[in-house]
């Protein structure tokens, strides 16, 4: 795992580094496949602020992001704190990914026993269950949000009139509007 620990406002020093090196290291034991782990040290300068020792810290693993953010008086008590959170985000992942491990082999048996044959037999990936017919209004992104309201789903998918591209509309958690729209170039 490479690790990368930058400071804002302070010295980073020899002890600081192993010590966050030796915390994220016991914690990172949870998932095999971490690649990075970005740590920022920051210690903001106003006095009327606290809890001034900030840290975080982003895990890169083959295609996941996980990333925690602790503040305290004390740098060291910010890395164990941020530590904590990010051994619990990676057992929650890890627990996670066999629970569709689980599920998927129950899937399986359930479907080789219905249909007389070996589970070995059957194919383990996911499978298109349901297909749907799509009207593409043309629509602006507001008009599609208004539509969406009133539809009550969690998506849309509309022709934008704006880009004359097809695009996708959906609810946020924080109860905003995502919009997906196909990008121009590539991405790497």
């Amino acid at each position: 795992m490479e690790l990368v620990i930058k400071g804002k406002n302070i010295v980073i020093t020899e002890a600081l580094k192993d010590y966050a090196r030796e915390k994220l290291g016991r914690v990172t034991h949870f998932m095999e496949d971490i690649r990075q782990a970005h740590v920022e040290l920051t210690v903001i300068r106003n006095p009327s602020v606290s809890e001034n020792q900030i840290v975080e810290v982003t895990l890169h693993a083959n295609g996941t992001l996980i990333r925690g953010e602790e503040a305290s008086t004390d740098m060291y008590a910010s890395i164990d704190l941020v530590s904590d959170k990010i051994a619990r985000q990676l057992k929650r992942h890890k627990q996670r990914l066999e629970d569709r491990r689980h599920a998927r082999t129950k899937t399986v048996a359930v479907v080789a026993e219905e249909a007389a044959i070996e589970p070995t037999q059957v194919d383990e990936a996911p499978q298109i269950v349901r297909i749907r017919d799509a009207v593409m209004m043309d629509l602006t992104p507001e008009d599609a949000a208004y539509q969406l309201d009133l539809s009550g789903k969690d998506f849309l998918t509309f022709h934008n009139r704006l880009t004359g591209q097809f695009a996708v509309l959906y609810h946020r958690r924080d109860g905003n509007y995502g919009l997906i729209e196909p990008s121009q170039h590539p991405q790497p």
